[in-house]
């Protein structure tokens, strides 16, 4: 050993033929040690890891710059790797190996890297201290770009003559797994030349291993190794390896440093075992005992390795099989138990059937097999297997056309058969119900029931068209669904019929046909554009003054459904809108309900905006309508202006703003002016649009003093809007103080007590805008100055109430679709900044702070709560204390929140809420009992022994709230004492 440490160390130390070439530039100065005192250097740091790390990064660096000769390092270590002395040798291979790891991967040549790799070989010899350091330095060569191509074979020869890997440290093993992968990944010839050794040596290493790093590890290598190498007769060997470890049974208690899961070493281990076709008469038989388990993990990672690996092993591989497979699927489907298996066994069927497509007699038998055990459970739908049978075979057809048609040969005649002898009208819906589905899915397979040969003789249509005179209204809507499905092969006279019964229905018919009726005319409309323009135009008409106010209405609610389809709008939204100014206020509401709709909705797009803005001349005509009209229209043609102009383009949106501004400083009437102030909030920001001393009046002027609530509100809004969007820092400030002082002297006045409710109000909107857009300074005096309004004595409460708006979740004004600054975290920096404040409040303004603080809490990330919760519990003890029935509500819904995170400080406080809770299961408001019994009720999921010591007082004072006159009161109450009643019964709820 020591003689070959000598040859190689003679040869380096004479290598001087070596011409290098650094690409490193000197970028500071270093002293190179001297030749004759670096192995003492070395040597004097070998008790002190991080000092000696740092002299070896230094030495990789002075060869990288030339300042020190590789030959010249190799040699000074000769007198440490072949000393007697265990430990000293161990350093000076910890020295090379940290060095070499130093170096870049194209540094050292195939010469150098040659002898280098024969060191370490012949270390892997050497006393097993030292293999670690070895394992370290050969994963430092393997990633080197000039790397012998014999090297490998060499490496791998000793590691597995001389290295036991499951006999080191888990970091030395991983270490060899990463030689493992390095070499799979860039040397894969070479490897392939070793031949079955190397499978042998892989296997040999990997066989035994427990940590869940190193095997996340393995199982990301494994798959391509399995199939890039042959395994002749070690595949056996190789699948028992693995699959021992199969279903994955991993539960430390570390798992959440480690940063892993079993999901995440289950679906790792999966494409080990399904890496080959090889694997097949392996593998498969392992999934049939393991779905014979009674783990559900088991059951589920099973289904889940079959499904994938059916693809691999393909239609040869499966074949033999599919016999053995079918009993266990049929037994987890029917009867079925767990849903989740339930799924995952449909899902793993259809891939079977699937793969086994690729072999038409293979397909066929399989799929008879199929039927035939399913046959008996179909022939009478009160037999409990009908669903089960009906589901399964639903997840059949749905593979592919050919295995459709073979269910359907099956499933239609039984289907009719017992349709035409069942009289129960139960019987008939599960019937049409089923077939329906089965319909459905050769629709979306391209094909009709009757294009099958064998099928030719069923009129389904007809048969539907016969049942739909009946009464029950569930069964139309089972026929209606099935006409729908059916569309693309309906006959003309069938489709005209149809189009009859909708409009039928559609004028008289109840609620729930209405709404099937709309989808049905939806799903022809869009196939049938021209057909049900027809029908628009003779039988839903809704322009002729003799129609009934509620034909009309419902007529309105059908069109509004189809009026989005292109060639349908022209001849719809111009009269929908027209209806929209009707002297009938019920009518006029309806139909800008329908419009309203029709545009807000998520599935919306721009094209019915420009149509009712070009075409349509929309906004014109919506501000026409606002004489002598109700605040629920003027709020209605409000949203929708809004929504018109949000799509619009920058174009259009300035016109539009043009055009109009200059309304609102001169009209008199408020009506016009709240349409056109709705137009402008949903500006784009490239819009020019001034806030000038006038407009700014105007505004101001609107938002305090109109006897609107609803202009005053937008007047609000669009200050918000405007003052957000303006990028002139200077004239952001100016408006904002302008405003500000009057806010100030309308508080300190003795104007009536509207005034200042309205000027709490624009403050609120003022503040919202300044916060929103991030204006540090600003925001921070208008959160100020809202804060004291608090304390205010004749507003302090309606500031709490309304404190709310500066975050809340249902506002659709300053929001991003709004084209407006919307700073991230806002809403947690002003829930910060009114908890700051709880030592400001006192005495009657003390009331009005934990109203508005609550209300901030019920808008808050559960994240930012956990943060506070020790303030916050305080506060919310103190609010349940108080005799406000709004701030004692908010704070039960607050507390109910919070317990469900079961965080320590509620059981630590349960002293405290418990017995508070049961006061106010008797408080006057009804909203309030039940909220606090189903705080007691989630106090049961807490620590069963900490619980208990309050059960015998709850039982007993929950007796009496069993008889609370209120219903919902009595049900809370009931699951409340229940749970209570089970906490450390036997059976019941145990330590948690």
């Amino acid at each position: 050993m020591e003689n070959a440490s000598d040859k190689f160390f003679e040869v380096n130390s004479h290598n001087n033929s070596v011409v290098r070439s650094f690409s490193l530039k000197a970028c500071l100065e270093m002293a190179s040690p001297a030749s004759s005192t670096l192995a003492e250097r070395l040597s004097a740091n070998f008790n002190d890891n991080v000092a000696l790390v740092s002299l070896c990064k230094d030495i990789a660096l002075e060869i990288q710059l030339g300042k020190l000769k590789l030959p010249t390092f190799v040699e000074e270590l000769g007198s440490l790797v072949t000393n007697k002395d265990v430990s000293v040798r161990e350093g000076g291979v910890t020295a090379l190996s940290l060095v070499l790891s130093e170096l870049p991967n194209d540094f050292l040549n195939e010469s150098e890297l040659h002898f280098i790799t024969m060191f370490f070989c012949d270390r892997l010899k050497d006393h097993h201290s030292i293999i670690p350091v070895v394992l370290r330095g050969i994963l430092a060569i393997v990633q080197m770009i000039h790397l012998p191509h014999d090297a490998p074979a060499c490496l791998f020869a000793k590691m597995f003559e001389h290295v036991q890997c499951q006999s080191q440290l888990l970091p030395d093993r991983r270490n060899i797994y990463f030689i493992f992968k390095t070499l799979l990944q860039n040397r894969l010839d070479d490897l392939k030349k070793i031949g079955p050794e190397f499978v042998y040596g892989v296997i040999s290493s990997i066989d035994g291993e427990r940590d869940p790093r190193n095997l996340m590890l393995l199982f990301n290598i494994l798959p391509n190794f399995i199939k890039e190498f042959p395994l002749g007769h070690l595949a056996e060997e190789m699948f028992d390896v693995i699959s021992c470890y199969f279903p994955i049974d991993f539960n430390p208690v570390g798992s959440d440093v480690i940063g892993i899961t079993r999901e995440d070493l289950a679906e790792s281990l999966a494409p080990c075992l399904y890496a080959t076709p090889e694997f097949t008469e392996f593998c498969i038989p392992l999934i049939s005992d393991k779905l014979s388990s009674n783990l559900k993990v088991a059951k589920l990672d099973s289904l889940d390795l079959l499904c994938k690996g059916a693809y691999v092993f393909g239609v040869n591989g499966l074949e033999s099989y599919l016999s053995e497979l079918w009993p266990v699927i049929r037994k987890e489907v029917m009867p079925g138990g767990d849903p989740e298996i339930k799924n995952a066994t449909l899902k793993t069927l259809a891939a079977l059937i699937e793969v086994i497509s690729a072999d038409e007699k293979v397909h066929e038998t399989f799929i008879e097999k199929i039927l035939t055990d399913t046959k008996t459970s179909l022939c009478d739908v009160q037999l409990s297997l009908f669903r089960p049978a009906e589901n399964l075979l639903e997840s059949v057809a749905m593979v592919n056309k050919q295995t459709c048609i073979y269910v359907l040969r099956v499933i239609v005649p039984i289907c009719l058969g017992q349709y035409s002898t069942k009289n129960t009208l139960m019987d008939k819906v599960i019937i049409m119900d089923a077939l329906n589905n089965f319909m459905k899915i050769s629709s979306d397979l391209g094909f009709s029931i009757k294009n099958v040969p064998e099928l030719t003789w069923t009129d389904i249509p007809q048969l539907y068209f016969d049942e739909l005179s009946k009464q029950s209204i569930e069964l139309r809507i089972k026929i209606l669904v099935g006409l729908t499905i059916q569309r693309a092969y309906l006959k003309e006279t069938h489709r005209i019929l149809l189009y009859d019964t909708i409009c039928n229905e559609i004028d008289t018919g109840c609620e729930e046909m209405r709404n099937i009726c709309h989808t049905c005319l939806a799903a022809f409309a869009n196939l049938y554009p021209d057909e049900v323009l027809v029908l628009v135009q003779e039988k839903l008409q809704i322009d002729k003054d003799d129609i009934d106010v509620k034909i009309k209405i419902r007529r309105l609610q059908a069109l509004s459904v189809i009026a989005k389809i292109p060639e349908l709008a022209n001849e719809i939204l111009p009269k929908v809108l027209a209806i929209g100014n009707s002297l009938n206020s019920e009518i006029s509401l309806a139909a800008l309900k329908c419009i309203h709709k029709l545009i807000s909705a998520r599935n919306s797009t721009s094209d019915i905006q420009y149509f009712l803005y070009n075409e349509c001349n929309i906004v014109d005509k919506l501000i026409s309508f606002t004489t002598n009209i109700s605040a629920d229209k003027l709020s209605l043609i409000s949203s929708i202006c809004q929504c018109i102009v949000r799509s619009l383009s920058v174009e259009d949106q300035q016109i539009i703003t043009d055009k109009y501004i200059a309304t609102i400083t001169h009209n008199t009437c408020e009506n016009v002016v709240t349409v056109i102030i709705s137009l402008l909030i949903s500006l784009r920001q490239e819009v020019k649009l001034t806030l000038d001393d006038s407009l700014l009046k105007s505004l101001y002027n609107l938002a305090i003093n109109s006897s609107n609530s609803i202009t005053r509100t937008m007047s609000c809004q669009l200050l918000s809007v405007v003052l957000n969007k303006m990028n002139n820092t200077e004239h952001f400030k100016n408006s904002l103080i302008y405003l500000q002082e009057k806010i100030k002297k309308n508080l300190e006045s003795t104007s009536n007590v509207n005034i200042k409710k309205a000027t709490v109000i624009l403050h609120i909107w003022l503040t919202k805008a300044a916060v929103t857009k991030g204006s540090c300074n600003l925001s921070q005096d208008c959160l100020n100055i809202l804060t004291e309004m608090l304390k205010h004595n004749e507003v302090g409460e309606y500031v709490a109430q309304e404190y709310k708006t500066l975050t809340c979740k249902m506002e659709d004004t300053l929001t991003s679709e709004n084209f407006c600054n919307i700073k991230i975290f806002y809403k947690q920096r002003v829930f910060q900044h009114l908890l700051q404040q709880n030592n400001s409040f006192f005495n009657n303004s003390r009331q009005n702070y934990l109203i508005a603080l609550t209300y901030l809490i019920e808008e808050m990330p559960t994240e930012l709560l956990y943060m506070h919760l020790s303030e916050l519990v305080f506060l919310l003890i103190e609010s349940l204390s108080l005799d406000n029935g709004q701030l004692v509500l908010s704070a039960l819904i607050v507390l109910k929140l919070l317990l469900d995170t079961k965080n320590e400080i509620f059981a630590d406080k349960m002293q405290c809420f418990i017995p508070k809770l049961l006061e106010l299961s008797t408080y006057k408001l009804m909203d309030i009992r039940i909220t606090a019994l189903d705080c007691l009720t989630n106090y049961t999921n807490y620590s069963a022994v900490l619980v208990n010591v309050y059960k015998p007082n709850v039982l007993e004072k929950l007796k009496m709230v069993l008889d609370d006159k209120k219903r919902l009161v009595r049900k809370a109450a009931v699951k409340a004492r229940t749970r209570w009643f089970l906490v450390c019964a036997p059976g019941g709820i145990k330590e948690q």
